[in-house]
């Protein structure tokens, strides 16, 4: 079987004995796999298992009791730490997928469109601040903010704590060596990178490292506390909400009109969080809290005056 059988095999081996655990017996894999693959057996799921083990340190263990299989995640940062290796894995899926279907370059554009990524630009920097985040070294390199003139390149000594992604950008949060602040730096703008043979401080890493679990976007300043934030949509838009949520904290909250969609959300108050509110238009309201809901409608009569302000003169 070609490798891109056996990854797909395996994720869906995953997902059927992850949370909420239904303890499936080995004769239920077999029949629940076979549905999709061919020659799935009772030596195939052990192998499976072992594999899954050894290659990707996810545990998948026999419950007696139960009768049954289930994914063992003891703790709460195992199972974040499970939930983004498996966004990995599903990336990488669709990605074999379409390689392998793909046979030439004549054709595509007829069936396939793909967004321009701007993560492309500085993607050579990924491994090596992989390997300074493993190993816990400080990196070196120049910086170019986006206005040039304001901001002239520099010359960075940083303790990387956090890579990550946000609207096909990838991002590095870490520490300043030198004055001891936290930093966000778009890897595109990363220049002359350099690993260093200097260790981080790790007792100051969990103290000063951006928690972004409750922020959309990049601004996420290291004081900045999470609040309840909710908002009303259209029912027809909330449909749209409720199928991509805005933010993994995001709950459905009860409501007596059909004719809108309530939900919460667990978030620091940003610049991206109030750019993601303003995309959806008339079809949203904020309700709480109130200094994001003024903030909001203080945006929305300035666009209307400027747009009043047109009409005006091209009347």
């Amino acid at each position: 079987m070609n490798q891109l059988e056996t990854l797909r095999r395996r994720l869906q081996l995953i997902r059927l004995v992850d949370r909420p655990h239904l303890y499936p017996s080995k004769q239920t894999l077999i029949e629940r796999l076979s549905v999709d693959f061919d020659a799935v057996s009772d030596r195939t799921v052990e192998r499976d298992i072992e594999s899954i083990a050894k290659s990707y340190q996810i545990y998948i263990r026999h419950n007696r009791t139960r009768g049954g299989y289930y994914l063992d995640l003891p703790t709460d940062e195992d199972v974040a730490d499970f939930e983004q290796f498996v966004q990995l894995l599903e990336r990488r899926e669709r990605l074999e997928f379409l390689t392998s279907a793909v046979d030439g370059s004549r054709g595509v554009g007829q069936y396939l469109q793909l967004e321009r990524a701007a993560s492309v630009n500085g993607a050579e920097h990924l491994p090596v601040l992989w390997q300074a985040l493993r190993s816990g070294r400080c990196v070196t390199f120049t910086y170019q903010k986006f206005n040039e003139e304001a901001h002239p390149e520099s010359l960075r000594l940083i303790e990387p704590g956090l890579l990550f992604e946000y609207r096909n950008r990838w991002y590095l949060d870490g520490q300043d060596a030198i004055d001891r602040r936290p930093r966000t730096f778009g890897v595109d703008r990363i220049v002359d990178l350099r690993l260093t043979d200097q260790p981080i401080h790790r007792s100051d890493a969990d103290t000063h490292r951006t928690d972004r679990r409750h922020a959309i976007g990049v601004t996420c300043p290291a004081d900045a506390e999470p609040q309840r934030v909710v908002l009303r949509f259209t029912a027809q838009e909330g449909k749209y909400v409720v199928s991509l949520p805005l933010h993994p904290s995001q709950q459905m909250l009860p409501t007596t009109d059909p004719a809108y969609l309530d939900v919460a959300l667990w978030v620091i108050l940003n610049h991206e969080l109030e750019r993601e509110i303003l995309a959806f238009g008339e079809a949203v309201e904020v309700l709480e809290p109130t200094e994001l809901r003024e903030r909001i409608a203080a945006r929305v009569i300035a666009m209307n005056r400027r747009y009043a302000a047109r009409a005006e003169v091209s009347g």
